[in-house]
Protein backbone atom coordinates (compact mmCIF):
# COMPACT_ATOMS: atom_id res chain seq x y z
CA UNK A 1 0.00 0.00 0.00
CA UNK A 2 2.86 2.48 1.13
CA UNK A 3 4.92 1.94 -2.14
CA UNK A 4 1.50 2.38 -4.34
CA UNK A 5 0.71 5.76 -2.61
CA UNK A 6 4.30 6.49 -2.88
CA UNK A 7 3.99 5.53 -6.89
CA UNK A 8 0.71 8.06 -7.00
CA UNK A 9 2.77 10.89 -5.36
CA UNK A 10 5.67 10.57 -7.80
CA UNK A 11 3.67 10.60 -10.95
CA UNK A 12 1.65 13.63 -10.32
CA UNK A 13 4.56 15.37 -9.25
CA UNK A 14 6.14 14.46 -12.64
CA UNK A 15 2.97 15.62 -14.33
CA UNK A 16 3.11 18.83 -12.97
CA UNK A 17 6.69 19.25 -13.13
CA UNK A 18 5.37 19.19 -17.46
CA UNK A 19 2.73 21.11 -16.15
CA UNK A 20 4.59 23.93 -15.02
CA UNK A 21 7.26 24.15 -17.09
CA UNK A 22 5.17 24.13 -20.32
CA UNK A 23 3.25 26.85 -19.09
CA UNK A 24 7.32 28.53 -18.33
CA UNK A 25 8.20 28.16 -21.71
CA UNK A 26 4.85 28.58 -23.38
CA UNK A 27 5.95 32.41 -24.99
CA UNK A 28 9.51 30.31 -25.69
CA UNK A 29 7.18 28.00 -27.94
CA UNK A 30 5.10 30.28 -29.77
CA UNK A 31 7.40 32.46 -30.43
CA UNK A 32 9.49 29.65 -32.16
CA UNK A 33 6.78 28.32 -33.88
CA UNK A 34 5.90 32.05 -35.26
CA UNK A 35 9.48 32.26 -36.81
CA UNK A 36 10.36 28.84 -38.07
CA UNK A 37 10.88 29.02 -41.75
CA UNK A 38 7.73 26.66 -43.13
CA UNK A 39 8.51 23.50 -44.44
CA UNK A 40 8.76 23.05 -48.40
CA UNK A 41 8.89 19.64 -48.51
CA UNK A 42 5.59 17.30 -48.90
CA UNK A 43 3.24 17.64 -45.99
CA UNK A 44 4.20 16.18 -42.89
CA UNK A 45 2.02 14.83 -40.06
CA UNK A 46 2.60 13.37 -36.80
CA UNK A 47 -0.85 11.01 -35.42
CA UNK A 48 -0.56 10.63 -31.59
CA UNK A 49 -2.50 7.52 -30.68
CA UNK A 50 -1.03 5.62 -27.41
CA UNK A 51 -4.09 3.87 -26.40
CA UNK A 52 -4.44 0.10 -26.24
CA UNK A 53 -4.98 -2.44 -29.29
CA UNK A 54 -8.67 -1.18 -30.12
CA UNK A 55 -8.06 2.07 -30.34
CA UNK A 56 -5.49 1.77 -32.54
CA UNK A 57 -7.23 -0.86 -35.18
CA UNK A 58 -10.20 1.96 -34.83
CA UNK A 59 -7.63 4.86 -36.16
CA UNK A 60 -6.50 3.00 -39.23
CA UNK A 61 -9.35 4.74 -41.46
CA UNK A 62 -7.57 7.53 -40.04
CA UNK A 63 -4.25 6.94 -42.36
CA UNK A 64 -6.23 5.73 -44.94
CA UNK A 65 -8.27 9.38 -45.40
CA UNK A 66 -5.10 11.62 -44.66
CA UNK A 67 -3.16 9.44 -47.46
CA UNK A 68 -6.07 9.49 -49.87
CA UNK A 69 -6.21 14.05 -49.37
CA UNK A 70 -2.84 14.33 -49.52
CA UNK A 71 -0.86 11.72 -50.97
CA UNK A 72 2.60 13.00 -50.75
CA UNK A 73 2.31 13.65 -47.37
CA UNK A 74 4.76 12.01 -44.73
CA UNK A 75 2.51 9.93 -42.07
CA UNK A 76 4.52 9.60 -38.83
CA UNK A 77 2.74 7.85 -36.08
CA UNK A 78 3.50 7.28 -32.23
CA UNK A 79 2.40 4.07 -30.34
CA UNK A 80 3.27 2.52 -27.70
CA UNK A 81 5.23 -0.80 -28.72
CA UNK A 82 2.73 -3.46 -27.81
CA UNK A 83 0.15 -2.40 -29.86
CA UNK A 84 2.90 -2.11 -32.93
CA UNK A 85 1.70 -5.66 -35.11
CA UNK A 86 -1.75 -4.08 -35.87
CA UNK A 87 0.11 -1.22 -38.07
CA UNK A 88 2.81 -3.38 -39.08
CA UNK A 89 2.09 -4.26 -42.69
CA UNK A 90 -0.08 -0.95 -42.75
CA UNK A 91 1.25 0.63 -46.02
CA UNK A 92 -0.33 4.62 -45.35
CA UNK A 93 2.60 4.90 -42.61
CA UNK A 94 5.81 5.96 -43.57
CA UNK A 95 7.28 5.77 -39.90
CA UNK A 96 6.13 4.35 -36.44
CA UNK A 97 7.68 5.90 -33.57
CA UNK A 98 7.59 4.25 -30.57
CA UNK A 99 6.76 6.12 -27.28
CA UNK A 100 7.40 3.73 -24.53
CA UNK A 101 11.06 3.36 -25.70
CA UNK A 102 11.79 6.90 -24.20
CA UNK A 103 11.18 6.67 -20.42
CA UNK A 104 11.59 8.89 -17.92
CA UNK A 105 12.15 12.78 -18.44
CA UNK A 106 15.43 12.73 -19.75
CA UNK A 107 13.86 9.81 -22.59
CA UNK A 108 10.58 12.32 -23.08
CA UNK A 109 13.17 15.14 -23.33
CA UNK A 110 15.10 12.75 -26.16
CA UNK A 111 11.67 12.34 -27.61
CA UNK A 112 10.91 16.11 -28.38
CA UNK A 113 14.15 17.23 -29.86
CA UNK A 114 13.92 14.43 -32.61
CA UNK A 115 10.37 15.06 -33.27
CA UNK A 116 10.98 18.53 -33.40
CA UNK A 117 13.68 18.32 -35.58
CA UNK A 118 11.33 16.51 -38.02
CA UNK A 119 9.76 20.05 -38.40
CA UNK A 120 6.20 18.48 -38.74
CA UNK A 121 3.42 20.77 -40.23
CA UNK A 122 0.49 19.30 -38.05
CA UNK A 123 -0.36 16.42 -34.84
CA UNK A 124 -3.40 14.71 -34.13
CA UNK A 125 -3.71 13.50 -30.62
CA UNK A 126 -6.75 11.19 -30.48
CA UNK A 127 -6.71 10.96 -26.87
CA UNK A 128 -7.71 13.82 -23.93
CA UNK A 129 -3.80 12.59 -22.29
CA UNK A 130 -1.53 15.79 -21.14
CA UNK A 131 1.88 14.21 -22.60
CA UNK A 132 0.41 13.63 -25.73
CA UNK A 133 -0.51 17.79 -25.85
CA UNK A 134 2.92 18.10 -24.48
CA UNK A 135 4.57 16.39 -27.33
CA UNK A 136 2.80 18.62 -30.07
CA UNK A 137 3.66 21.94 -28.38
CA UNK A 138 7.32 21.35 -27.59
CA UNK A 139 8.01 20.08 -30.57
CA UNK A 140 6.83 23.19 -32.17
CA UNK A 141 4.34 22.03 -34.57
CA UNK A 142 2.47 24.60 -35.95
CA UNK A 143 -0.97 23.02 -36.15
CA UNK A 144 -1.90 21.18 -33.15
CA UNK A 145 -5.67 19.02 -33.20
CA UNK A 146 -6.49 17.46 -29.93
CA UNK A 147 -9.57 15.62 -28.33
CA UNK A 148 -10.59 17.42 -24.97
CA UNK A 149 -12.82 15.61 -22.30
CA UNK A 150 -15.43 17.47 -19.85
CA UNK A 151 -14.30 14.87 -17.57
CA UNK A 152 -10.86 14.78 -17.90
CA UNK A 153 -8.44 16.13 -15.02
CA UNK A 154 -7.80 19.54 -14.33
CA UNK A 155 -4.14 19.18 -15.39
CA UNK A 156 -5.38 17.63 -19.14
CA UNK A 157 -7.85 19.99 -19.17
CA UNK A 158 -4.95 23.48 -18.55
CA UNK A 159 -2.55 21.44 -20.81
CA UNK A 160 -5.16 20.84 -24.15
CA UNK A 161 -5.30 24.54 -24.27
CA UNK A 162 -2.43 25.16 -25.80
CA UNK A 163 -3.59 23.35 -28.99
CA UNK A 164 -5.07 25.62 -31.57
CA UNK A 165 -7.93 22.92 -32.73
CA UNK A 166 -9.57 20.96 -30.26
CA UNK A 167 -12.97 18.80 -30.31
CA UNK A 168 -14.68 17.97 -27.17
CA UNK A 169 -16.22 13.94 -26.93
CA UNK A 170 -19.08 14.07 -26.21
CA UNK A 171 -20.61 10.88 -23.88
CA UNK A 172 -22.45 8.67 -25.88
CA UNK A 173 -20.85 9.11 -29.40
CA UNK A 174 -19.24 6.47 -30.81
CA UNK A 175 -15.37 7.29 -30.64
CA UNK A 176 -14.47 6.16 -34.14
CA UNK A 177 -17.11 9.02 -35.64
CA UNK A 178 -15.57 11.55 -33.15
CA UNK A 179 -11.76 9.85 -34.38
CA UNK A 180 -13.08 10.78 -38.29
CA UNK A 181 -14.74 14.33 -36.93
CA UNK A 182 -11.50 15.38 -35.90
CA UNK A 183 -10.01 14.87 -39.83
CA UNK A 184 -12.62 17.92 -40.19
CA UNK A 185 -9.50 20.38 -39.13
CA UNK A 186 -7.27 18.80 -42.12
CA UNK A 187 -10.22 20.11 -44.56
CA UNK A 188 -10.78 16.00 -44.80
CA UNK A 189 -14.46 15.92 -45.96
CA UNK A 190 -16.89 13.08 -45.49
CA UNK A 191 -14.71 10.22 -44.44
CA UNK A 192 -14.76 6.81 -44.76
CA UNK A 193 -14.73 4.46 -40.88
CA UNK A 194 -14.16 1.24 -42.40
CA UNK A 195 -11.34 -0.47 -40.69
CA UNK A 196 -8.36 -1.71 -42.19
CA UNK A 197 -5.61 -4.50 -40.83
CA UNK A 198 -3.10 -5.79 -43.71
CA UNK A 199 -1.61 -9.35 -43.71
CA UNK A 200 1.37 -10.50 -45.19
CA UNK A 201 1.77 -13.95 -47.65
CA UNK A 202 4.01 -15.53 -44.14
CA UNK A 203 1.16 -14.84 -41.79
CA UNK A 204 -1.54 -15.95 -44.42
CA UNK A 205 0.76 -19.31 -44.28
CA UNK A 206 1.26 -19.72 -40.85
CA UNK A 207 -2.28 -19.89 -39.83
CA UNK A 208 -2.92 -22.34 -42.61
CA UNK A 209 -0.12 -24.69 -40.99
CA UNK A 210 -1.83 -24.18 -37.79
CA UNK A 211 -5.55 -25.22 -38.69
CA UNK A 212 -3.40 -28.32 -40.65
CA UNK A 213 -1.44 -29.31 -37.79
CA UNK A 214 -4.70 -29.06 -35.20
CA UNK A 215 -6.88 -30.91 -37.98
CA UNK A 216 -9.07 -28.01 -38.63
CA UNK A 217 -9.66 -26.82 -41.55
CA UNK A 218 -11.89 -23.41 -42.94
CA UNK A 219 -15.12 -25.70 -44.13
CA UNK A 220 -15.53 -26.75 -40.80
CA UNK A 221 -17.54 -24.00 -38.12
CA UNK A 222 -14.57 -22.55 -36.73
CA UNK A 223 -15.51 -20.11 -33.86
CA UNK A 224 -12.55 -18.08 -31.72
CA UNK A 225 -13.53 -16.92 -27.88
CA UNK A 226 -11.73 -14.41 -26.46
CA UNK A 227 -12.03 -14.54 -22.72
CA UNK A 228 -10.12 -12.20 -21.45
CA UNK A 229 -10.42 -8.23 -21.23
CA UNK A 230 -7.23 -7.40 -19.38
CA UNK A 231 -9.73 -5.18 -17.37
CA UNK A 232 -11.37 -7.26 -14.82
CA UNK A 233 -14.29 -4.85 -14.79
CA UNK A 234 -14.41 -5.78 -18.69
CA UNK A 235 -14.76 -10.30 -18.59
CA UNK A 236 -17.32 -12.37 -18.43
CA UNK A 237 -17.36 -15.49 -16.02
CA UNK A 238 -14.74 -18.60 -17.32
CA UNK A 239 -17.21 -20.67 -15.99
CA UNK A 240 -19.98 -19.39 -18.44
CA UNK A 241 -17.71 -19.01 -21.29
CA UNK A 242 -17.10 -23.24 -21.01
CA UNK A 243 -20.06 -23.64 -20.82
CA UNK A 244 -21.10 -21.36 -24.01
CA UNK A 245 -18.41 -23.35 -25.76
CA UNK A 246 -19.43 -26.79 -24.92
CA UNK A 247 -23.01 -26.04 -26.26
CA UNK A 248 -21.56 -24.52 -29.64
CA UNK A 249 -20.01 -27.91 -29.96
CA UNK A 250 -22.89 -30.29 -29.42
CA UNK A 251 -25.70 -28.48 -31.05
CA UNK A 252 -23.50 -26.52 -34.04
CA UNK A 253 -20.26 -28.96 -34.47
CA UNK A 254 -18.45 -25.97 -33.94
CA UNK A 255 -14.41 -26.36 -33.70
CA UNK A 256 -13.70 -23.79 -30.68
CA UNK A 257 -10.63 -21.69 -30.81
CA UNK A 258 -9.61 -19.51 -27.74
CA UNK A 259 -7.35 -16.61 -28.96
CA UNK A 260 -5.50 -14.30 -26.19
CA UNK A 261 -1.95 -13.17 -25.64
CA UNK A 262 0.40 -15.81 -23.38
CA UNK A 263 -0.59 -13.96 -20.11
CA UNK A 264 -4.12 -15.75 -21.51
CA UNK A 265 -2.77 -18.88 -21.65
CA UNK A 266 -3.71 -20.12 -18.03
CA UNK A 267 -6.78 -18.67 -17.57
CA UNK A 268 -8.25 -20.38 -20.97
CA UNK A 269 -6.29 -23.86 -19.75
CA UNK A 270 -8.54 -23.36 -16.65
CA UNK A 271 -11.76 -22.80 -18.97
CA UNK A 272 -10.88 -26.04 -20.89
CA UNK A 273 -10.95 -28.12 -18.03
CA UNK A 274 -14.36 -27.04 -17.11
CA UNK A 275 -15.46 -28.36 -20.75
CA UNK A 276 -16.52 -31.53 -21.80
CA UNK A 277 -15.44 -31.37 -25.57
CA UNK A 278 -11.98 -30.59 -26.98
CA UNK A 279 -10.98 -27.11 -27.66
CA UNK A 280 -8.24 -25.08 -29.01
CA UNK A 281 -5.72 -22.54 -27.20
CA UNK A 282 -3.59 -20.43 -29.50
CA UNK A 283 -3.15 -17.92 -26.65
CA UNK A 284 0.31 -16.71 -26.81
CA UNK A 285 1.19 -18.71 -30.61
CA UNK A 286 0.36 -15.61 -32.54
CA UNK A 287 1.94 -12.11 -32.41
CA UNK A 288 -0.38 -8.99 -32.87
CA UNK A 289 0.76 -8.57 -36.55
CA UNK A 290 0.11 -12.59 -36.88
CA UNK A 291 -3.55 -12.72 -35.28
CA UNK A 292 -5.62 -10.99 -38.08
CA UNK A 293 -4.65 -13.98 -40.77
CA UNK A 294 -5.87 -16.77 -37.93
CA UNK A 295 -8.85 -14.38 -37.48
CA UNK A 296 -9.93 -14.11 -40.34
CA UNK A 297 -10.06 -18.29 -41.37
CA UNK A 298 -12.95 -18.14 -38.86
CA UNK A 299 -16.81 -17.97 -39.40
CA UNK A 300 -17.79 -16.27 -36.08
CA UNK A 301 -15.80 -14.58 -33.18
CA UNK A 302 -17.23 -14.22 -29.28
CA UNK A 303 -15.43 -11.68 -27.01
CA UNK A 304 -16.20 -9.64 -24.62
CA UNK A 305 -14.93 -5.62 -25.37
CA UNK A 306 -11.30 -6.15 -26.19
CA UNK A 307 -8.93 -5.48 -28.86
CA UNK A 308 -9.09 -8.30 -31.15
CA UNK A 309 -12.72 -8.07 -31.59
CA UNK A 310 -12.04 -4.97 -33.44
CA UNK A 311 -9.63 -6.77 -35.22
CA UNK A 312 -12.18 -9.84 -36.25
CA UNK A 313 -14.44 -7.03 -37.24
CA UNK A 314 -12.27 -5.55 -39.35
CA UNK A 315 -10.78 -8.32 -41.04
CA UNK A 316 -14.54 -8.95 -41.59
CA UNK A 317 -15.32 -11.34 -39.31
CA UNK A 318 -19.30 -11.21 -37.52
CA UNK A 319 -18.85 -10.90 -33.39
CA UNK A 320 -20.57 -11.30 -30.86
CA UNK A 321 -19.33 -8.60 -28.06
CA UNK A 322 -20.20 -9.36 -24.27
CA UNK A 323 -20.68 -5.64 -23.00
CA UNK A 324 -21.18 -5.95 -19.33
CA UNK A 325 -21.02 -2.54 -17.97
CA UNK A 326 -19.66 -0.36 -20.88
CA UNK A 327 -21.84 2.28 -22.71
CA UNK A 328 -23.09 0.67 -26.18
CA UNK A 329 -23.05 4.13 -27.61
CA UNK A 330 -19.85 4.46 -27.34
CA UNK A 331 -18.31 1.93 -28.20
CA UNK A 332 -16.27 1.95 -31.99
CA UNK A 333 -18.38 0.86 -34.73
CA UNK A 334 -19.09 -2.43 -35.66
CA UNK A 335 -19.64 -4.00 -38.71
CA UNK A 336 -23.74 -4.57 -39.67
CA UNK A 337 -22.21 -8.55 -39.14
CA UNK A 338 -22.53 -8.02 -35.18
CA UNK A 339 -24.23 -8.44 -31.95
CA UNK A 340 -23.89 -6.69 -28.65
CA UNK A 341 -25.21 -9.25 -25.71
CA UNK A 342 -25.71 -6.46 -22.53
CA UNK A 343 -28.24 -6.04 -20.04
CA UNK A 344 -30.01 -3.02 -18.83
CA UNK A 345 -28.90 -3.20 -15.32
CA UNK A 346 -30.24 0.42 -13.38
CA UNK A 347 -26.37 1.42 -12.56
CA UNK A 348 -25.39 0.53 -16.06
CA UNK A 349 -23.33 1.73 -17.82
CA UNK A 350 -20.77 2.33 -15.30
CA UNK A 351 -18.07 2.52 -17.89
CA UNK A 352 -17.31 5.20 -20.41
CA UNK A 353 -14.68 6.06 -23.14
CA UNK A 354 -11.58 7.31 -20.95
CA UNK A 355 -12.95 5.51 -17.92
CA UNK A 356 -13.63 2.08 -16.37
CA UNK A 357 -14.00 2.18 -13.20
CA UNK A 358 -11.43 -0.92 -11.96
CA UNK A 359 -14.19 -2.23 -9.44
CA UNK A 360 -17.94 -2.71 -9.16
CA UNK A 361 -18.92 0.06 -7.07
CA UNK A 362 -22.44 -1.27 -6.24
CA UNK A 363 -20.37 -4.34 -5.36
CA UNK A 364 -23.03 -7.25 -7.81
CA UNK A 365 -21.50 -6.82 -11.03
CA UNK A 366 -25.22 -7.82 -12.27
CA UNK A 367 -24.36 -6.19 -16.10
CA UNK A 368 -22.20 -9.54 -16.00
CA UNK A 369 -23.57 -12.14 -14.30
CA UNK A 370 -26.67 -11.96 -15.53
CA UNK A 371 -25.59 -12.16 -18.92
CA UNK A 372 -26.54 -16.10 -19.33
CA UNK A 373 -24.65 -18.58 -21.54
CA UNK A 374 -27.88 -19.09 -23.25
CA UNK A 375 -28.37 -15.36 -24.67
CA UNK A 376 -24.80 -15.52 -26.15
CA UNK A 377 -25.46 -19.13 -28.11
CA UNK A 378 -28.75 -17.35 -29.08
CA UNK A 379 -27.06 -14.28 -30.69
CA UNK A 380 -24.35 -16.94 -31.66
CA UNK A 381 -27.07 -18.29 -33.57
CA UNK A 382 -28.67 -15.74 -35.42
CA UNK A 383 -24.71 -14.83 -36.96
CA UNK A 384 -24.26 -18.80 -38.13
CA UNK A 385 -27.92 -18.84 -39.42
CA UNK A 386 -27.50 -15.31 -41.44
CA UNK A 387 -24.52 -17.09 -43.30
CA UNK A 388 -26.20 -20.35 -44.12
Amino acid sequence: MAITKINKISAYLNTFFWLFTTYLLAPYFYVSILLAKKNKNPLKILVIQIGKIGDLVCTTPIFREIKKRYPSAHLTTLVLSKTEGVLKNNPRIDEIIFITNYVGTSGKLRLLNMLRKEKYDWAINFLPDSFGDIISFWSLIPHRITTTYRYSGEIVRLISIFNNYRLEYKRHTPLSKHYLNLLGFLDIKDPSGEKEVFIRPAEEEKASEFLRAKNLSTDDLLIGISATAGIKMKEWEPQKFAVLADRLIEEKNAKIIFIGSADDRILVEGVQKMMHNNSVNACGLFGLSEVPALLKRLKLFISVDTGPLYIADAVGVPVVDILGPVDAGEIYSLGKRSVIVQKKIYCAPCAHMFYVPRFCKEGHLRCFKEITPEEVFEAASFLINKQQ
